[in-house]
């Protein structure tokens, strides 16, 4: 009997070892096939946010999120962030998605980088860039705080989150560069887009219609210009949502479509 339960035993222990070395092959093989992959993977999608879109910035507006694949899109963006003065070995390009908006044709994409604080944005639309990067760290009071800014450090939005995810101290700067992008989009799109429907709902404000990036910026967080009226709703990733709520008023302008 003691001998048949040392074997019992012995047999576990090699199966369990078999078992473990297949599962690292596995997990192995997987990462390579993550590597070599060319096509885009999708990570998340809800499609009644597509028909479906709140007129409150703060509310979720992504509706699809891709993960990257080792192909010619990821390799442009590559690209910019090295014309932008990021070295390539800081990025975590493995890693780059991709995300889609239902209240605006823009497609944002984010990097994460060697440093947890920081992401690499780009927007895109028309086949022009800006390329940010967005800061999410701890703040004073166990709050977080996040903030977008053009390569040339300097700021164009940031806000802070409590531990209810409720904003306080939304502030938008006068930033040349993100005003340059928003014109050559606004020019490209006004030629485009119809006239025709408001993603704020008839009745609402249009703020894509103010002068500005930063006017429709302002416009556009005005409900939460006291600190902490207003609570995100969706946490799909933190930094990359926070960067989202700026890519509705890129285009913005007297004629643009809302």
């Amino acid at each position: 009997m003691m001998k048949k339960r040392k074997y019992l035993i012995a047999s576990l222990l090699l199966t369990g070892i078999i078992l473990l070395i297949a599962y690292g092959c596995t997990k192995e093989d997987e990462t390579q096939v993550t590597k070599d992959r060319s096509t885009n993977v999708l990570v998340y999608e809800d499609d009644a946010l597509r028909k479906e879109v709140s007129p409150y910035f703060y509310d979720n507006h992504i509706y699809r999120i891709e993960l990257l694949g080792a192909n010619l899109e990821r390799e442009q963006l590559v690209r910019e962030a090295m014309e932008n003065g990021i070295e390539k070995e800081f990025l975590v390009i493995e890693e780059a998605q991709k995300f889609f908006f239902n209240h605006t044709a823009v497609i944002m994409y984010s990097i994460p980088t060697l440093d947890p604080e920081q992401t690499l944005i780009l927007y895109e639309s028309k086949g022009l860039y800006q390329v940010s990067m967005a800061y999410y760290g701890p703040a004073e009071g166990g709050r977080m705080y996040f903030a977008l800014r053009t390569m040339d450090d300097r700021d164009y939005f940031s806000l802070k989150l409590d531990g209810q995810n409720n904003m306080g101290e939304l502030k938008v700067f006068e930033n040349e560069e993100v005003k340059n992008f928003n014109k050559a989009v606004y020019s490209l799109t006004l030629r485009e887009e119809s006239q025709l429907g408001t993603t704020k709902g008839a009745t609402a404000i249009c703020c894509r219609k103010e002068s500005s990036w930063k006017a429709c910026m302002n416009c556009t967080i005005d409900d939460c210009g006291g600190s902490w009226l207003c609570k995100v709703t969706a946490m799909i990733a933190p930094a990359e949502l926070a960067a989202g709520f700026a890519v509705s008023c890129i285009g913005a302008g007297s004629n643009a479509r809302c």
